[in-house]
């Protein structure tokens, strides 16, 4: 089972429609400094302790989210990075580091 959800910024990339179009729930937050991160957190945090998923994937370098990695390691869930940086706090504590840009090379 997969589950897309995608946050942006009310004002930002633009690319909400083009989302929605493709299928992807989209949710609008304010323009405010970490307002995304704090969603995307907590939505994170509820996704770990109903325990809908066996494996939580984070297309970020963000260390926001390193409590959220800490709470799935104490349960039990797989972690995975895909990120930018070589050695980042989230790829220590993962069970699997992709680099983005391999990954755009088709590594």
């Amino acid at each position: 089972m997969a589950a897309s959800a995608i946050l942006t910024p009310k004002v930002g990339c633009g690319f909400a429609d083009e989302l929605k179009r493709a299928w992807f729930w989209v949710r609008m937050v304010l323009d405010k400094p970490q307002d995304a991160d704090v969603l995307l957190r907590n939505y994170m945090v509820d996704i770990v302790y109903k325990r809908r998923f066996g494996c939580l994937v984070v297309v970020s370098d963000d260390s926001d989210f390193v409590e959220v990695f800490q709470e799935a390691m104490l349960r039990c869930l797989k972690r995975v990075v895909v990120g930018d940086m070589s050695d980042g706090v989230l790829k220590r504590i993962a069970n699997a580091f992709f680099s983005w840009s391999d990954l755009l090379m088709g590594k």
